[in-house]
C-alpha cells in the first residue's frame, strides 16, 4: 500500500468514528448533569460580561448574544466530546437559563436585593423584549 490508500484508509477509518459517535448515545446522566450545569454557568457569566461591557460603551449590542450562544455550545461541546442533537438541545437550553438567570443574580449579587418572582418573569422577558435582541438570540 502507498501513502495515498493508506491516508484513504484512515480517513475512512475517522468518518466512520464521527458518524458512529454522533448516532450513538455514549454519555451517562453525570455527563448530562455536568454539561447542563457548566453552561449554564458559562451562559450566565458572559452574559454578565457583555452586559457589563455593554454598560461601559453605553449601548446595547445584540452580538454580544450570539457570542455567548457561541460561548455555551463550545463549551457543552467540549464536555460531550462529540456532537450530537441532544448536545445541541443541551447548549440551548444552558444558554436560554443563562439568559433567563442573570438579571436575578445581578440584582442579588450587585445590589444585594432579593427578587420576587414577578419581577425575576419580568426581568427575564425585559432581557428578549425587543425584536431585534430576539432575533440575534434566535441565531
Amino acid at each position: 500500500m502507498n501513502f495515498q490508500e493508506k491516508y484513504d484508509e484512515y480517513k475512512q477509518r475517522q468518518e466512520a468514528k464521527k458518524f458512529f459517535n454522533q448516532n450513538n448515545d455514549h454519555l451517562s446522566v453525570s455527563d448530562y448533569i455536568r454539561m447542563l450545569f457548566v453552561g449554564t454557568v458559562i451562559a450566565i457569566f458572559s452574559t454578565i460580561a457583555f452586559d457589563f461591557l455593554s454598560m461601559k460603551i453605553g449601548w446595547s449590542f445584540s452580538y454580544f448574544d450570539i457570542l455567548t450562544g457561541y460561548f455555551t455550545g463550545s463549551i457543552v461541546l467540549k464536555i460531550a466530546r462529540y456532537g450530537s442533537e441532544k448536545v445541541g438541545i443541551i447548549s440551548a437550553v444552558c444558554y436560554l437559563l443563562g439568559t433567563l438567570f442573570t438579571p436575578v443574580l445581578t440584582y442579588y449579587i450587585f445590589w444585594n436585593q432579593s427578587v420576587s418572582l414577578v419581577t425575576a418573569i419580568q426581568l427575564a422577558l425585559g432581557q428578549i423584549s425587543d425584536l431585534f435582541s430576539l432575533v440575534f438570540i434566535a441565531v
